[in-house]
């Protein structure tokens, strides 16, 4: 097969394109970004691969005027492109090691409180590694093997549910827009990888494998021990279970609507009518729709589920009714 070594020098090879063109031999498609086989293409776009860029990176962050001051305070903020540091894919890899990062947020001339979060979050990526270390299998079993029993939503419901989840097409902007930028970029914001999880675990009530395994094959910075992890506590089946929700309609994660408006287009023009309408486009009005030119179930999706209660109750009740059928491995103060 051809390839085509992608010229911003990433020296990556992808199969099935003409080298130096544009147009796939095979399907002979000219628009690569919409050919289900080119779909490395935006990634590769969006990221310089290289150990100067990631360095870069680094060192941008870490200046006083910098994402690092922002961080403390607005690392969840999926509207602000500088909010957080964007260096997982390069720790990932090794491209930049821990270490240099250790060094220049210790380094950088901010205040202590201004840097503490993001320092213990290289300690999170090192508690994550003794994780899988004591729980080899934690990629596809439980910690609290127990959890593995709880009654998932299955059948034609729950692959539709499934389906709609990783296309980004729940009915939900939030969850949609943080779907589909993973899949066009390879990345998301640990804010709305928290949102995505949580509405896979508690409103759907799917096993945390599938999310687990769906991030493993789109994230660019899919690390084995920290997916697990992370995605375990989202499922109340790891060492440190969520004791918190998100709400995927509020939209905090977005104030100002630009996030939704990126990813999600099919919205943008509700948010004339407040950012809030736009976040939840079932609660706009008729002529709201019509003027911002969508038909719900047609042009965007109708909500996968409309009683978001009823829905975590349902998970509860799965979970609560799975405890009970399995008292040899709670204590007798009613811990796992």
């Amino acid at each position: 097969p051809a390839s085509l070594t992608v010229d911003s020098g990433l020296g990556l090879a992808m199969d099935g394109l003409q080298p130096g063109r544009e147009t796939c031999r095979r399907c002979k498609e000219a628009r690569v970004d919409l050919c289900r086989r080119h779909w490395a293409l935006p990634i590769l776009g969006e990221w310089d691969c290289s150990e100067k860029g990631g360095l870069h990176l680094v060192s941008e962050f870490a200046k006083v005027t910098g994402g690092l001051a922002l961080y403390e305070k607005a690392r969840s903020r999926a509207d602000l492109p500088n909010a957080t540091s964007r260096l997982s894919p390069y720790l990932r890899f090794g491209v930049v090691s821990p270490r240099s990062l250790h060094y220049a947020l210790r380094d950088a001339a901010l205040p202590a409180e201004a840097k503490q979060v993001m320092s213990r979050r290289l300690f999170w990526r090192d508690l994550a590694y003794f994780q899988h270390w004591c729980f080899p299998q934690m990629s596809t079993r439980s910690v609290r093997p127990h959890h593995d029993l709880q009654e998932w939503t299955s059948g034609a419901e729950g692959k539709q549910f499934l389906k709609a989840w990783t296309t980004g097409y729940t009915g939900y902007p939030m969850v949609d827009a943080a779907m589909r930028e993973m899949a066009q970029t390879g990345w998301m914001n640990q804010a709305v990888r928290i949102i995505a999880a949580g509405f896979l675990t508690e409103f759907l009530n799917l096993p945390w494998q599938d999310g687990h395994k769906w991030f493993n094959d789109q994230l660019i910075d899919a690390d084995a021990p920290i997916n697990a992890m992370m995605w375990q506590n989202a499922g109340r089946a790891g060492v440190d279970q969520w004791n918190f929700v998100v709400d995927p309609e509020a939209g905090s994660q977005d104030p100002t609507g630009e996030y939704v408006k990126r990813w999600v287009p099919e919205v943008a023009r509700l948010r004339a009518f407040g950012v809030d309408v736009m976040h939840r486009p079932w609660t706009a009005t008729p002529s709201q729709l019509k003027a911002a030119g969508i038909d719900l179930g047609a042009t965007y999706p109708n909500r996968i589920i409309t009683d978001l209660p009823a829905a975590r109750e349902k998970t509860v009740r799965a979970m609560h009714r799975m405890l009970l059928q399995h008292p040899e491995w709670r204590t007798g103060a009613g811990h796992d």
